[in-house]
C-alpha cells in the first residue's frame, strides 16, 4: 500500500467513526432503601446520602420536627463527607447538638440552603455518636427545640453506605470496620455529548397546537385554566424543531404536562406543516412509567441551556416525590440528574440517584464549495 493510500485511509476511518452517533451508558438510577426511620440511596458514582425521617412507631407527628438530618458520603478517594440539617433558622445563630442527652456538637447556623453544616472529622465524630444513639436533639442557643431526631435505623443506613462504597472491612468504615485498606472504586460519570443546533425563533402557531391537542392523550385530561407552552430548539439547514408541552390535567399541587417535539421542514415546493411527535427520552420521567408516552409534572424548561426538568410532589408538603433534569442533546432528551423520595415522612431533604455531564459538540464548518 502506498503512503498516500494509507494516509487516505485513516482519514477514511476517521470520518466514519465521527458519523456514528455518540454511545451512551444506559441510565440506571441508584435504589432508596428504608431502614425504620431512615432512608438511604446512591448515585450511579457510588456517592450516598442518608437522610432522617419523622418517627413512624406510634403514630408520632412533627410536633418536635423542624426538618431531617442528612449525611452525605462520597465514594472517592476525596472522601467528602457532610452532615448537614434542613429547618428554618430564624432569628436563632448557633446551635446544641445532643444525643442521649450528652452534647456532640455546638456551633453557628449561618442563612442559606442548610443552616448547619458539619463536615471533616467533626462529622465523622457525630456520625459515630448516631449510629451508637437512640435520639438526637437539636436546641437553640436559649435551649429552644430546633428539630428532634429519631435514630433507629440510622446504623442500618450507615452500614448500607459501608457495603455500597466497598469500604466494609476497611479503616474508612463507619459501622462495618476493618483492618483492610480502602481502594476506592474506579467509576466514571458519564458524559452527554449535545448536538446544539443554530438558534431560531421559528415556533408553531396556535392553530397548529389545536390539532396536536385533539390528537393527543391529553384531549380529555384538559379543564379548568389550561396553559401550552412552545419552545424554539433551533434550525440546521432547512429544519427547525421547537418543544411544545401540552396540559394534560392537573391536581392541587401537580400540573401534568406531554412533551412533543415540533419539525418544520422549510421547502419552498411543498406545503406539509408542522408535524409532531412524541419527546424520546433516554429514560422515561418517573411520573409516566416506562413504556408509555412521556408525561412530565411540574415541568420547567431553561432555554438558555436546554434543559427540561420534571417534579413531581407525592404530596404537597414536598417531603416525597421524585424529580428529573434532563438535557437536549440535539435528538432526545438525556438525563442528567434524578433525584427521589419515596416515604412521605418529613424528608425534604431528596436523596440523588443518578448524575451526568454532558458537553456542548464544537459545530463542525461546512465544506467550501
Amino acid at each position: 500500500m502506498s503512503p498516500i493510500s494509507f494516509i487516505v485511509g485513516i482519514f477514511a476511518t476517521l470520518a466514519a467513526a465521527a458519523a456514528q452517533p455518540p454511545v451512551h451508558p444506559p441510565v440506571q438510577p441508584g435504589e432508596i432503601r428504608t431502614f425504620r426511620d431512615w432512608s438511604v440511596g446512591c448515585d450511579n458514582n457510588g456517592n450516598c446520602q442518608a437522610v432522617s425521617l419523622v418517627p413512624d412507631e406510634g403514630g408520632a407527628g412533627f410536633d418536635d420536627w423542624d426538618g431531617p438530618i442528612s449525611i452525605v458520603r462520597t465514594a472517592g478517594s476525596d472522601d467528602i463527607f457532610k452532615i448537614r440539617v434542613l429547618f428554618q433558622p430564624g432569628d436563632m445563630d448557633r446551635y446544641r447538638m445532643i444525643i442521649d442527652g450528652k452534647l456532640v456538637d455546638t456551633g453557628a447556623i449561618v442563612q442559606g440552603d442548610y443552616p448547619i453544616e458539619i463536615v471533616g472529622t467533626d462529622a465523622e465524630k457525630v456520625a459515630k455518636a448516631i449510629i451508637n444513639g437512640k435520639d438526637l436533639v437539636i436546641e437553640g442557643p436559649g435551649g429552644e427545640n430546633i428539630t428532634q431526631i429519631s435514630l433507629a435505623g440510622s446504623s442500618a443506613a450507615l452500614r448500607y453506605i459501608d457495603e455500597k462504597q466497598q469500604r466494609a472491612g476497611t479503616g474508612t468504615a463507619l459501622v462495618a470496620k476493618g483492618t483492610r485498606a480502602f481502594r476506592p472504586a474506579n467509576i466514571e460519570v458519564p458524559t452527554i455529548l449535545v448536538d446544539r443546533w443554530k438558534a431560531s425563533t421559528l415556533a408553531p402557531e396556535t392553530g397548529d397546537i389545536v390539532a396536536l391537542v385533539e390528537k393527543s392523550r391529553c384531549k380529555d385530561e384538559r379543564y379548568g385554566l389550561v396553559e401550552d407552552q412552545i419552545f424554539p430548539l433551533g434550525k440546521r439547514g432547512n429544519r427547525f424543531r421547537a418543544l411544545v408541552l401540552i396540559s394534560c390535567g392537573s391536581g392541587a399541587y401537580n400540573f401534568s404536562s406531554a412533551p412533543y417535539i415540533g419539525e418544520y421542514v422549510e421547502n419552498p415546493h411543498a406545503t406539509s406543516g408542522w408535524t409532531f411527535t412524541p419527546a424520546r427520552f433516554d429514560r422515561q420521567p418517573s411520573w409516566g412509567g416506562e413504556g408509555t408516552d412521556p408525561l412530565l409534572v411540574n415541568a420547567g424548561w431553561d432555554e438558555l441551556d436546554q434543559k427540561l426538568s420534571s417534579y413531581g410532589k407525592g404530596r404537597g408538603l414536598g417531603d416525597c416525590g421524585s424529580a428529573e433534569n434532563y438535557i437536549w442533546d440535539g435528538d432526545m432528551f438525556r438525563m442528567i440528574d434524578a433525584s427521589a423520595m419515596p416515604e412521605c415522612r418529613g424528608a425534604y431533604a431528596w436523596i440523588t440517584i443518578w448524575r451526568a455531564n454532558y458537553r456542548i459538540l464544537e459545530e463542525t464548518a461546512a465544506p467550501a464549495e
